[in-house]
């Protein structure tokens, strides 16, 4: 073993069973690290694109390369329910993001939930192919912090499955805008034309025009109809 040198110059030995010290090491990318504002979970590190969210499917914490993957900066959609930014589908079509959304379900008893294909909808309306990870880490007083860690799986659509029923040639999410489906599933869920307007800090006018685009791309005659079909086709 090589000496090492005290202060004055003079070799002094490293002492017995005391290892050297490691050889400097590359820094590893840090921008997949997210910091949360509880004390309990503290720092979570991921290279994938993560977001946290919790019991209420909010968004806690977005990762950049959850910006990456998705357009959205951690800003924008922190505090927002994730079924709002995601979006998710699955290869089908039929959508997995959702106030029912199974993966909360599942953590609200203690579950976890096996990773599975997902397609998200990005800032800029395109279609963006992920392989959802889910972790559910349990809190103090029955809380609880569901983990997701998106990877891209490929840059075209999966194959869908074979045809099995009349229902299979109907247009799937990705034939309405990112838009048009977050208007479609507002009207799902009761709101009318002025609150869909105050949602999404848009006019009047132009959820008038998004609501008249949507009847033409599902062939139907008004709003109720579209209410109707959105969830026959899985848009809802």
């Amino acid at each position: 073993m090589a000496p090492t040198h005290g202060s004055e110059g003079t070799p002094s030995p490293v002492p017995v069973g005391q290892a050297e010290p490691p050889p400097d090491e590359p820094s590893l990318e840090s921008d997949g690290t997210v910091l949360l504002d509880e004390s309990w979970l503290g720092k979570i590190a991921a290279t994938d694109g993560l977001f946290v969210t919790d019991d209420r499917q909010r968004v806690r914490a977005w990762s950049l390369a959850a910006q990456r993957l998705l357009g959205y900066s951690a800003e924008e959609v922190v505090g927002r329910v994730c079924y709002d930014v995601v979006m998710g589908s699955r290869p089908d079509g039929h959508p997995v993001c959702g106030t029912s959304c199974p993966v909360t379900r599942n953590a609200r008893r203690g579950r976890g939930t096996a990773s599975y294909p997902v397609t998200a909808i990005a800032r800029d309306g395109s279609p963006r192919y992920l392989d959802n990870t889910v972790l559910v880490l349990e809190g103090p007083r029955g809380s609880f912090r569901v983990v997701h860690l998106l990877r891209e799986t490929c840059e075209t659509p999966p194959a869908r499955p074979a045809k099995s029923g009349p229902c299979d040639d109907m247009p799937l999410a990705e034939q309405l805008t990112r838009r048009e489906l977050e208007v479609l599933r507002l009207f799902a869920r009761g709101a009318t034309l002025a609150e869909v307007a105050s949602e999404l800090s848009i006019s009047l006018l132009t959820a008038r025009n998004h609501a008249t685009n949507i009847q033409h791309k599902l062939d139907v005659r008004n709003r109720l109809q579209m209410v109707l079909e959105g969830p026959r086709r899985g848009l809802v």
